[in-house]
């Protein structure tokens, strides 16, 4: 799929934002170890706050983990099909995938919502916060396999791999070595 100016935009905020969340998870942990072993005055928030940032963290993650297809799959048997079923299997797979995901950001906007009368003891934020997460990664996680769907499709149509599509790109590697 030609990504488009607004897609590459995108994909640079989800960078720059996991970047910072790594930064600043990395600091409220550096600063609470300073604190407690050398001066030996803890800073109570630090743990808290390294916690939030953290999950914030990881749904980011999750959702450039399916754009890159790093999560974990057993593919032993899928692997064995012929190209195009194994395209078509992973992509009525991928549909599934979103439905669910769609449904995790449905409760988990309602979560978030319940959440929100609640404040974390040591920030002083709104548990909605935290809770936020689930809903925005899955959101993130379903645009990206949508996007997914739509270039495996292309390629069961066309037969033209993406650049960006592992699971198409394994079928062009392998009619290449077969030649």
């Amino acid at each position: 799929m030609k990504s488009s100016f607004l897609y590459q935009r995108l994909l640079r905020f989800e960078e720059t934002i996991g970047i910072v969340l790594s930064i600043f998870v990395f600091g409220a942990i550096a600063l609470q170890v300073i604190t407690r072993f050398v001066f030996h005055a803890p800073l109570f928030w630090t743990e808290e706050a390294a916690r939030y940032l953290f999950v914030w963290m990881v749904a980011m993650g999750a959702a450039e983990c399916v754009r890159s297809r790093s999560h974990i799959s057993m593919d032993v048997f899928v692997l064995m099909l012929p190209d195009r079923l194994r395209i078509l299997l992973r992509t009525l797979l991928n549909m599934v995938v979103v439905a669910a995901l769609l449904m995790l950001v449905w409760y988990g906007y309602f979560g978030m919502l319940r959440a929100n009368r609640v404040v974390s003891v040591t920030l002083g934020v709104s548990e909605a916060f935290l809770y936020g997460a689930l809903p925005v990664g899955a959101a993130l996680m379903a645009f990206r396999m949508v996007i997914v769907i739509i270039e495996n499709i292309r390629f069961l149509i066309t037969g033209q791999s993406s650049p960006d599509n592992k699971d198409t790109i394994l079928v062009q590697d392998s009619r290449e070595r077969s030649l």
